[in-house]
């Protein structure tokens, strides 16, 4: 195992974190907390340098808020300077953990993503039903309130293993935390992470990378892709399937304090379509969930209806136009890409 030391005070220069910043700047320009950091920007920074070189920086407090994608989330939005500080400690995680990440990982990495998660499990799923001429089973589960369950103690001792830089250990430390989920029942035993911070994205790759490495390392498993705490594994023989998971179960409780989601644990044949990532994926084709076709339908009518009433300007009306679009694409949808076309003509002239 490769071990990384000397790291802080290589992050910690005034030219680094104007890089930093720089790289959080993007797509948030016009944001009004934004605004208020630049108007003084140089003495902002400098004095975030500051405060790191004397080890004296401590996260503020987060501002909490919800969304819906589908279902109903809380998000905890960290102030400008500690999102500046996220970004200088994600891109030593990035260049620490990367390399040794599991293959089929697809969330919140470079090059990876959910469309190419789709397309890895419709490959491997051929592969497992050697080239659907055999039943090919499926076992789809997720990790119980995942972001809120993490064991803080653990990712420490997890982040530890490959950094030996005290001071670089201390800064996560005190980004871990800076938050806590309302499953801490011992203070002495913190949970969680907040969904929002650019840091929990890597922190949960982090930590459910022991779980990937188990699965291939230790369980042997051929056919697997993970998404954040959503995974599958693949199997022509669905007793194979079975007698695996009392395993994973007992491997994420013992070594990761984690719950899989007992109703969210499905055996499903790859002929009768299997739901993951936003889309139903059979044997020769692919489609979008109903459900989110209802909704995305239900959001561009909406998105035109500001149009229209000069809330929105054409731009952001494209760009969600074309988002949706660029979801269909990744199915088989040219029927629907049709018709949604159509409407959206339809409720711009009507």
């Amino acid at each position: 195992m490769i071990i990384f030391n000397n790291i802080y005070r290589n992050i910690i220069t005034p030219e680094n974190i104007f890089q930093c910043w720089e790289e959080f700047l993007v797509g948030k320009k016009k944001k009004k907390d934004v605004l208020i950091f630049e108007r003084n920007l140089e003495d902002n920074l400098f004095g975030l340098y500051h405060e790191l070189k004397e080890k004296m920086y401590m996260p503020g407090d987060y501002s909490g808020f919800y969304v819906r994608d589908p279902k109903l989330r809380l998000i905890h939005k960290a102030a400008v300077a500690d999102r500046v500080v996220h970004h200088i400690v994600c891109r030593e995680l990035e260049r620490i953990f990367e390399p040794s990440f599991y293959a089929h990982s697809y969330s919140c990495r470079k090059n990876k993503g959910t469309h190419k998660g789709v397309l890895a499990f419709y490959s491997l799923a051929r592969k497992a039903s050697k080239n659907n001429t055999k039943t090919c089973w499926v076992l789809k589960c997720d990790v119980k309130k995942f972001f809120a369950s993490i064991n803080q103690q653990i990712l420490l001792e997890i982040l530890k293993r490959k950094i030996k830089d005290d001071d670089y250990i201390g800064l996560l430390r005190k980004i871990i935390d800076s938050f806590h989920s309302d499953r801490t029942t011992d203070i002495s035993n913190k949970k969680g992470i907040p969904i929002g911070n650019l840091t929990s994205q890597y922190f949960a790759n982090v930590y459910l990378n022991d779980l990937d490495q188990f699965v291939k390392q230790k369980l042997k498993v051929k056919y697997y892709v993970r998404y954040a705490d959503d995974f599958v594994i693949l199997s022509c023989d669905k007793l194979y399937l079975e007698n695996l998971l009392p395993s994973i179960q007992l491997f994420l409780k013992e070594k990761l304090d984690l719950i899989v989601h007992p109703d969210k644990i499905f055996f499903k044949k790859f002929s009768s379509g299997v739901d993951f990532l936003g889309y139903i994926i059979f044997p020769h084709y692919i489609l979008p969930r109903t459900k989110t076709r209802r909704r995305l339908f239900r959001k561009i009518k909406l998105k035109i209806e500001e149009y229209k009433s000069g809330e929105i300007t054409i731009e952001k009306l494209n760009q969600t136009i074309q988002s949706y679009l660029g979801y269909l694409s990744h199915a088989n949808s040219y029927k629907l890409r049709r018709e949604l076309k159509n409407l959206i003509w339809y409720w711009l002239t009507e």
